[in-house]
This record gives structure tokens, C-alpha cells and sequence, in this order.
């Protein structure tokens, strides 16, 4: 194994645990053990909302069985592989950059391989986190310069790669984006001892809100060649003219962040979260 970090994650449910590193507060606050833990998710969310990503002492783990996915014509998806890298992950206490953006309650460097299909998730480690609130998460997509054993070759020297047919046509997405992701809210929740702090990402959604109707047979998405066309992704970008801008922008759109209570790797109305 070449890389310390190498995670597997559930199923198109895909759960992640991170390891986290809790920094001293500025003042006297007390603290509780945390984990982390991300999801995706095929099943399409009631409300298609914007934000969010993460855990809390991972013991166990389930994958939800996947449901077809769509794009926005109806054409059927199928993904055969989804894998990403992500690095400096942060939790903060303030819904947006600025008020207060300097208080960290969480920061761990990474980098992170994560296999979102496999089913076996992996709990990396557990710490401390500053019992404080929590409205926003930060992290920034990272480019694979060394290979892990069990990643695919196509992830070398890329932060995304998705690999799928839509339509009978076989499609590959490779990103070399190293930009940073934000997920946040108006609502804040805070840490417990032993809770979960969940991120989900609702994969359905994003591909359902794309119109890669126009994809050819073994096509390949690159940030060289990212298949430009009009109104591909109105609902989530209404300025974006190609698939790979659409796939970036959902990934960060159709998240969720929040405390999942009932422990069941879903974010429900029964939950904490940032939206």
C-alpha cells in the first residue's frame, strides 16, 4: 500500500471514515471523541437542496442497495466506478467565508482516496472536536500523485474519476480540479459524545439536474475536452455550458451536512443538519 490514506466506501451509498484532528480552541471548551464519515446516495433526496459533508465515532457502516439513476432527458445511468481525492478538510462555525472563518473547529490534512462503490467502509481514526457548532465544512480536491494499491490507473494525476454508460454509450469523467469545496447552511448543530457527523451527497440528484443526452460512445470528459453545450444544468448552474463544469457544481450542490441522530448513514427530517 503507497498511500497511508487509502479508504473504501459503501455502495453508491458511499461511506467514508476520515481521520480528524481536533486544534486547541481559542478558549476554554470542552470536547467530545469524533470521527468522520461521508455518504453518497442514488436515491433522489425529497428536496434537492444545496450543501454539506460528514461524522462521528464510525463503529459500523450499511450501504443503501442503489436505484437507477437519470439525467435530466430520463436516459438511464449506470456508474461502474467512482472514485475521488480530497485534502484540508475543515469544519467550521460559520455558515459562509468571513464572519468568524478563522475559528477552526476541525482540520485534517489528508489526502484521502475514496472508492465511492465499494461496500466496505473504513473507519481511519478517532479524536477529539471542540464541542462548538458547526455550520460549514471546507475541503479541497487533490490530484493523485502516487497510486494506492487497488485504484484505478485512470486516477493517477486527477482528483475525480466516474466511469458509467448513459444511453447504451460507455463514458469516462476524469477531473484534474484541485479547487476548494464548500458545503454549508443557515442552521448549526453541535457535536456530542459518540454522535455521527454525516455529509451526504445525493448522487441521483446531480446527474438527474445533467443533460448528457449528447454523449457519444466511449466518450472521455476532461477539463481539456469537458463536451460544451447549452442549458445542460440550469437547475444547478445556469452560466455552466459543459459536463464537466455541471458533475463539479452538483457534487457541492446536492450535498448535506449534519448530525445523523439515528445512526442510519442518511440525513433525514429526524437529523441536525446545516440546510
Amino acid at each position: 500500500m503507497n498511500f497511508k490514506n487509502y479508504i473504501k466506501v459503501g455502495s453508491l451509498v458511499t461511506t467514508i471514515g476520515l481521520a480528524i484532528t481536533a486544534c486547541a480552541p481559542t478558549q476554554s471548551t470542552s470536547e467530545v471523541t469524533a470521527a468522520f464519515k461521508m455518504t453518497s446516495s442514488t436515491s433522489a433526496a425529497t428536496v434537492a437542496t444545496n450543501s454539506s459533508l460528514w461524522s462521528i465515532f464510525l463503529n459500523k457502516a450499511s450501504a443503501y442497495v442503489p436505484t437507477s439513476l437519470q439525467d435530466s432527458s430520463g436516459a438511464p445511468i449506470t456508474l461502474t466506478q467512482a472514485w475521488t481525492v480530497v485534502k484540508e478538510i475543515q469544519f467550521k462555525s460559520a455558515e459562509t467565508e468571513g464572519a468568524e472563518d478563522s475559528e477552526i473547529e476541525v482540520e485534517f490534512t489528508g489526502p484521502y482516496v475514496v472508492d465511492l462503490l465499494s461496500n466496505t467502509p473504513l473507519t481511519i481514526d478517532t479524536q477529539l472536536i471542540a464541542e462548538k457548532e458547526i455550520r460549514r465544512i471546507k475541503m479541497k480536491l487533490h490530484k493523485v500523485e502516487i497510486l494506492p494499491d487497488g485504484s484505478p490507473a485512470e486516477l493517477l494525476n486527477n482528483s475525480i474519476f466516474i466511469q458509467g454508460t448513459i444511453g447504451g454509450n460507455n463514458f469516462t469523467i476524469l477531473m484534474d480540479d484541485s479547487t476548494e469545496i464548500q458545503i454549508g447552511g443557515p442552521n448549526g448543530f453541535q457535536p456530542s459524545e459518540n454522535s455521527q457527523l454525516l455529509v451526504e451527497i445525493q448522487l441521483a440528484n446531480v446527474f438527474k439536474q445533467i443533460n448528457m443526452s449528447t454523449v457519444t460512445n466511449n466518450e472521455s470528459i476532461t477539463s481539456a475536452s469537458r463536451h460544451s453545450g447549452t442549458n445542460l444544468c440550469a437547475s444547478i448552474d445556469s452560466s455552466a455550458n459543459d459536463i464537466y463544469t455541471c458533475i463539479r457544481k452538483g457534487l457541492e450542490k446536492h450535498a448535506n451536512f449534519g448530525k445523523d441522530i439515528d445512526g442510519d448513514n442518511h440525513l433525514s427530517t429526524n437529523d441536525s443538519s446545516v440546510e
